[in-house]
This record gives structure tokens, C-alpha cells and sequence, in this order.
């Protein structure tokens, strides 16, 4: 979401500490920023943040780079679900190049450089990308409960036609509650202003605050986290009924019963690995962003401005991890992306079943398949399919 506050040099105190939380984060701000808030008083504390932070904006500029070119040489990523990953990784794209150098360069020079009116375009394209890959994320979530627990309606739910309606739905979602709120002032609060020559501060009022995050944050996170427990309940009832017929019957060593079992333990770890990275990326900024603005604050504390910083920044970090759990995981992918390393149009990645598709791909776990083995009259082996 937006960067609420950065630094700032010689800012004065906005209003009165019942106005606002952000007023006071603003405050806050102002006293912290050093060497005197130009490119001469940039110390070496600050170069070695602005690398860190332009280490992490080129990674994530490459890692969703590789995201759009590998369905070039990979028809077996031209699927419906891939769309959504197309969204996403244009979500993160867009941070990438729109929101993190500003905030880069607002970091380390300690002073807003680039006007007004651009401030508010800066503020929207950060609330809106970021939204745009939260939503993402929560249709991509959908779109895996369609296809795992109600696999033989999925090709009917999920058209191409209605992914690309539901695509459009998460842009133009997005921009309302990013561009229209913003460049409209229902965010701000009368009287407090900021040095537009110094300063880009996303001043917000308690309302604003609380219902842009319910918006952008905690009800897809909700209608997230409830697809996936779904997912990973219909796995886990998928593996129970595996175990059951294993005490039955014997299998060959190399049934592809037990393979499938092992494909159902890996999705079900995958699930949990994504909502963690989702939880950690982005649950302290929007919980930190509702008590403040529900409380209110009158703390100057440095460490309070610090922190927030580091979490609005653990936010972007989610647009370089989602490549790498949304493709780069990925069977299909990582046979593009070695056709693309090594020139060459057939690779020796293993085929076999995705660690990953059940959770964050078209392809789903096929129907339970094995074979078994039966003695027969003349004492041989033979497999015989169920």
C-alpha cells in the first residue's frame, strides 16, 4: 500500500494530535531525517539503504520480467490461470517501476523532489498497484478452489472470456479506491497541509484509513485465506482416502497412487508457505495502519518512524517473492525459463507432476490412478489399473 510517511527535513507539526495518527507520524518524520535534506547531506547510512532497496527493485523488475516471456517459448503456459499470473506479475511490474524508485530516491535524498501534483499520481499508483497484486492474489486463490475442489465444473467456471472479465474487474477495483479517493482529497483532513516543495505525505483521516485497508487488504485476505483452508481441506480428505485403500490393497513400488499422495503433502505445504509469505508481507502494515488511525498516536519516537518504514517496504517485498512462488516453483515454468538460459528448445527438467500445481496452477492432481498387483494362476505379477 502507499507509503504513509518518509522522511522529510524541517517539517513543521502539522496539527493538533487528536487530528490525526498520520499528522504525528509526519511530525515524527520531520525530525528525523539527516544531513539536511539534499543529495550533499546524504550520508553513508543512507547509500547502503538506497542500494539495499534498488537490490530488491531490480530483482523484482526481473523476476515479473521472466514471468511475461516465458509463455513465448512455453505453450504449456498459455492457460487461463496463467492470465492471473499475467495480472499479478503486471501488478508487481508496475511497483516495481512506478512506486519503489521514487520511494528510493525519497528515502535517501530525505525530500520530495518531483512536485505536487505528482505526489498524489505517485500515492495513487502506489495504492493502486499494490491493491491490484492483493486482489490478484485472492482471484488466484479462487481459481485454485475451482479447479481442486470442484475439478469437473472448472472449465466451465473459469472460461478464458470470465478470466479476462475478472481481470479487468481487479484493475478497475483498484482504481477506485486508489485514483478517485486520492485525486479527489477524500483522504485528507481540512487544515493540514504539506511543504509540496519538501514533502510527499499520504495524509489520511481515520475513515479513509480504516476502509481503504478493509478494502485493499482484510476482506481479500479473508475470502483468501478461506480458499485455500477449502483447498487444503479437500487435499488432506483426498490423502486420507489414498491411506485407506493402501491398507487394502497392495501397491507396486512404483504406483502412481503414491505418487499423487506425495504430490497432495507437497501442495498442502506450498498452501502454507503462501499464506505465510502473504502474512508476513503485508498483515503488520495494514494492522499497524487501522490501530493507528483508530487510537491515534502522540508519539514522535524515531523507532515508531522506522518501523513503519520497514514495513511498508516488507509490503513491496511481496512483489519479489510472488514470482518465485507463483511461477518460478512451477514444473512448466522452470522448463521456459532453462529454454530461455541455454538456447535451446528441449530441456532435462523433470516432467512429472508439479510440486506447486495444485495450489498455484491450472493443472491439478489427476484422478486417483495406481496399479496393483494380483497374483494370478501361473504365479506371475501383473498390473491391473483400477
Amino acid at each position: 500500500m502507499a507509503q504513509t510517511q518518509q522522511d522529510f527535513n524541517g517539517g513543521k507539526m502539522l496539527m493538533d494530535k487528536n487530528e490525526s495518527w498520520f499528522s504525528n507520524f509526519s511530525s515524527a518524520a520531520s525530525s528525523f531525517v539527516k544531513g539536511g535534506g539534499s543529495w550533499a547531506g546524504i550520508g553513508l547510512h543512507e547509500v547502503v539503504v538506497g542500494l539495499i532497496l534498488t537490490i530488491i527493485d531490480l530483482i523484482t523488475l526481473l523476476g515479473n520480467t521472466i514471468v511475461f516471456i516465458c509463455p513465448v517459448v512455453e505453450k504449456r503456459l498459455r492457460t487461463v490461470t496463467y492470465m492471473f499470473i499475467m495480472s499479478l506479475a503486471m501488478a508487481d511490474f508496475l511497483v516495481a517501476c512506478l512506486v519503489m524508485p521514487f520511494s528510493i530516491i525519497y528515502e535517501v535524498t530525505g525530500m520530495w523532489l518531483f512536485g505536487k501534483l505528482f505526489c498524489k499520481v505517485w500515492i495513487s499508483f502506489d495504492v493502486m498497484f499494490c491493491t491490484a497484486s492483493i486482489v490478484t492474489l485472492c482471484f488466484i486463490s479462487l481459481d485454485r478452489y475451482c479447479s481442486v475442489v470442484t475439478p469437473y465444473h472448472y472449465s466451465r467456471r473459469m472460461s478464458r472470456g470470465r478470466c479476462i472479465v475478472m481481470t479487468c474487474m481487479v484493475w478497475v477495483y483498484s482504481s477506485l479506491i486508489s485514483f478517485l479517493p486520492v485525486m479527489q482529497g477524500w483522504n485528507e483532513i481540512p487544515g493540514v497541509d504539506f511543504d509540496a516543495g519538501r514533502e510527499c505525505i499520504f495524509v489520511t483521516n481515520w475513515i479513509f484509513a480504516i476502509v481503504a485497508s478493509a478494502l485493499a487488504f482484510f476482506v481479500p485476505f479473508m475470502v483468501m485465506c478461506s480458499m485455500y483452508f477449502f483447498i487444503y481441506r479437500a487435499s488432506r480428505l483426498k490423502a486420507t482416502r489414498i491411506m485407506s485403500q493402501t491398507l487394502e490393497i497392495h501397491y507396486h513400488p512404483n504406483s502412481k497412487r503414491q505418487n499423487h499422495l506425495q504430490l497432495e503433502n507437497k501442495a498442502t505445504r506450498t498452501i502454507s508457505i503462501i499464506i505465510s509469505v502473504f502474512v508476513l508481507c503485508w498483515l503488520p502494515y495494514f494492522v499497524l495502519n487501522v490501530w493507528l488511525a483508530a487510537r491515534g498516536t502522540d508519539s514522535t519516537s524515531t523507532v515508531l518512524v522506522d518501523t513503519f518504514k520497514i514495513i511498508t517496504w516488507l509490503g513491496y517485498c511481496n512483489s519479489t517473492i510472488n514470482p518465485m512462488l507463483y511461477a518460478f516453483l512451477n514444473r512448466d515454468f522452470q522448463r521456459a525459463l532453462k529454454k530461455l538460459l541455454i538456447c535451446r528448445h528441449r530441456s532435462q527438467v523433470d516432467i512429472g507432476e508439479d510440486m506447486v500445481s495444485i495450489a498455484t496452477f491450472s493443472k491439478t492432481a489427476p484422478d486417483l490412478e495406481y496399479s496393483v498387483t494380483v497374483p494370478v494362476p501361473n504365479g506371475a505379477l501383473k498390473g491391473k489399473p483400477k
